[in-house]
């Protein structure tokens, strides 16, 4: 980490947790490599979805990089209700005083 700027006092400030994922994503070859995956595996995606058949599933980003994409893109997780509201409020008229706690 010397090497890309920090100094000895900057890594010592690093909490457990963060050194942790930084070993990781090291280790993965993951850190630096981001922009690559992402391009490559856009593009394989693109590929795969031309020669697939009609069918079948579609290929996506999240679907080629496999576990790769949660270290690259963190995905926000919803719950259940929050699912059920965005679903709601594509219907037609749909309103939200109709939701309204009284």
């Amino acid at each position: 980490m010397l090497f890309n700027g920090h100094t000895q006092e900057t890594i010592n400030n690093l909490d457990e947790n963060t050194m942790n994922e930084i070993v990781v994503m090291y280790a993965d070859g993951l850190l630096g490599n981001n922009q690559t995956l992402t391009l490559l595996g856009s593009l394989l995606a693109g590929v795969f979805n031309y020669i697939r058949p009609k069918d079948a599933q579609a290929y996506t980003l999240k679907s080629v990089l496999g576990n790769s994409y949660n270290y690259i893109f963190r995905e926000q997780e919803h719950s259940v209700s929050d699912k059920l509201l965005l679903f709601m409020t594509q219907a037609q008229g749909f309103s939200m005083d109709k939701f309204k706690r009284g």
